[in-house]
C-alpha cells in the first residue's frame, strides 16, 4: 500500500465529518475536494439513477461540471457499473469526451482515467461516482478508498432525502404525478440484503403509478413482506393504497399478526372508502433462519416459485379484497422455502400487459423470463422484469407493473 493511501484511508470519518456538516447543494464538492486533496483525483461526479432506472443524472454545480452529460443505463460504462456493482474504468483524452462519459477531466489531450463506482446502501443501488485521475491506469491501493468514500457518501445521501428535495428533483426527468408521488413516498428502499436473504421491488410506470405498492419489515428473525394493487387508477387509487399500506404499517408496529394487519387495513378501507373500492395483496410472514412461514391471498395473483432452475406457480386460495365487506376471514397459507429458493410477487399489471389487438405478457413468458435470467440479483431481475413488460407495450403500460424478489439464502452454518 502507498504511503498516500495508508494515509488517507483512515481519514475517511474526517470526511463523514465534512459530509455531515455541508449543505446539500456541496456534497459532491465536499467529495471531490477531499478526492483530490488525499488521492490527487483531478474531479468528480455522481450521477444518480432516475426514478425508472433508464438513465444516470449528473448532478452538476458549476459550468464545468454542468457540460457533463446523462448517462444510459444500458449503453454506458457508468451504466454497466451500476447494472452490475462493481467498478468500471475508462480512459478519455479530451474534456469533451469526457462530459459525454458522464465525468469532468481537465488536460486537455492528456489521457485520464475515469473510474465509475457503483454509489449503494445495502443492497439499494442510487447511482454512480464518476472519479477522474490523471494518466490511464489506477493504483490498486486506491480502490478500496474508493469504495470507502462511495459508501460513505451513499449513506449520507439517504440521509439527505430526509431534510432535502434536491437530489429526488434532480432523479425526475419530467414531472412525477401526484398519485406518483404519494406512492414514492410510501415506497421501503428498494433493496435490501441480509448474509440469508436478498430483497428488491420495483413499480412501473415510474412517473404515472397510482395503485401498486409493496412494502417490507426486517425484525431478528422475521421478514413480512407484503405487495398490493388498489383498484382503479390515478389519485383515488393511491389514496386507497396509501390507507392500506399505512394501516398494514401500523398495525405490524403494533407487533399484530398478517391476519390482524390484514383485518385492520379491511377495516379502514371500509370505513373510509364504502362501496364498491378495494384492494387486492399478498402478506408474507417468514421465519428467515428456517424458510418457514405463512402468507395470506387477499385476492391477488399467486406469486411464483423458482427452485433449481425449475419455476412454479404457489397454490394459494384467494379470499376477498380488501375494503370490500366487514368482517372478512383471511385464511393463513404456509411456505416452506428451500436454501437458493427465489420468490418473485407482483400485480396483474405485469401479466395482463399488452398493446391492443395483442396477446398479454402473461404467466408463461413470466415464468420463462425468471428462469433465463435466475443469474441476475434481485434488484437487476425486477428492474429487467418490469423494463421487458414495458418494452411489451411499446413504452404505454395500461396499468401499473410491480415486482418484488424475494432470494432466501441462508448461511451454511445456520447462523446469521
Amino acid at each position: 500500500m502507498t504511503e498516500r493511501t495508508a494515509a488517507a484511508r483512515p481519514r475517511v470519518g474526517e470526511l463523514l465529518r465534512s459530509l455531515d456538516e455541508a449543505p446539500p447543494t456541496e456534497l459532491v464538492d465536499v467529495c471531490s475536494t477531499w478526492l483530490t486533496r488525499h488521492l490527487a483525483a483531478r474531479a468528480c461526479v455522481l450521477l444518480l439513477a432516475d426514478y425508472a432506472e433508464a438513465t444516470l443524472e449528473p448532478v452538476a454545480n458549476g459550468p464545468v461540471a454542468a457540460a457533463v452529460r446523462p448517462q444510459d443505463l444500458i449503453d454506458s460504462a457508468a451504466g454497466e457499473a451500476y447494472r452490475e456493482q462493481r467498478q468500471v474504468t475508462a480512459v478519455v483524452d479530451h474534456p469533451a469526451q469526457a462530459a459525454a462519459a458522464g465525468a469532468v477531466a481537465g488536460g486537455e489531450g492528456k489521457p485520464a482515467l475515469v473510474v465509475y463506482l457503483p454509489v449503494s446502501v445495502r443492497a439499494e443501488r442510487l447511482g454512480v461516482l464518476a472519479v477522474t485521475f490523471p494518466g490511464d491506469r489506477l493504483d490498486p491501493d486506491v480502490a478500496p478508498v474508493l469504495e470507502d468514500v462511495t459508501r460513505v457518501l451513499g449513506h449520507v445521501l439517504t440521509g439527505a432525502r430526509r431534510y432535502t428535495d434536491r437530489f429526488e428533483m434532480l432523479r425526475r426527468r419530467r414531472e412525477l404525478g401526484l398519485a406518483a408521488e404519494i406512492q414514492w413516498e410510501l415506497l421501503p428502499s428498494l433493496a435490501f440484503e441480509l448474509p440469508a436473504f436478498s430483497i428488491a421491488g420495483t413499480v412501473e410506470p415510474a412517473y404515472e403509478i397510482g395503485g401498486d405498492n409493496f412494502d417490507y419489515a426486517i425484525s431478528a428473525h422475521r421478514l413480512t413482506v407484503g405487495v398490493s394493487d388498489a383498484a382503479g387508477h390515478g389519485l383515488r387509487a393511491a389514496l386507497l393504497a396509501s390507507l392500506s399500506c399505512t394501516a398494514m404499517r401500523n398495525a405490524r408496529r403494533a407487533r399484530s399478526t398478517i391476519v390482524e394487519q390484514a383485518e385492520s387495513a379491511n377495516q379502514h378501507l371500509v370505513d373510509q372508502f364504502p362501496g364498491a373500492d378495494f384492494v387486492t395483496g399478498l402478506l408474507l410472514d417468514l421465519d428467515v433462519d428456517v424458510g418457514v412461514g405463512t402468507i395470506i391471498n387477499a385476492g391477488h395473483p399467486p406469486p411464483l416459485l423458482l427452485r433449481d432452475g425449475a419455476v412454479s406457480e404457489l397454490v394459494l386460495p384467494a379470499a376477498l379484497p380488501l375494503g370490500l365487506v366487514v368482517p372478512a376471514h383471511y385464511p393463513v397459507h404456509p411456505i416452506r422455502l428451500q436454501p437458493g429458493d427465489r420468490l418473485l410477487l407482483f400485480t396483474d399489471g405485469i401479466t395482463e400487459a399488452h398493446q391492443r389487438g395483442e396477446p398479454e405478457f402473461g404467466y408463461r413468458r413470466l415464468a420463462a423470463l425468471l428462469a433465463e435470467r435466475r443469474d441476475l440479483p434481485p434488484a437487476e431481475l425486477v428492474r429487467h422484469i418490469t423494463r421487458a413488460v414495458t418494452e411489451s407495450c411499446h413504452g404505454k403500460l395500461n396499468d401499473d407493473a410491480t415486482a418484488v424478489c424475494l432470494d432466501w439464502h441462508p448461511p451454511r452454518n445456520g447462523l446469521l
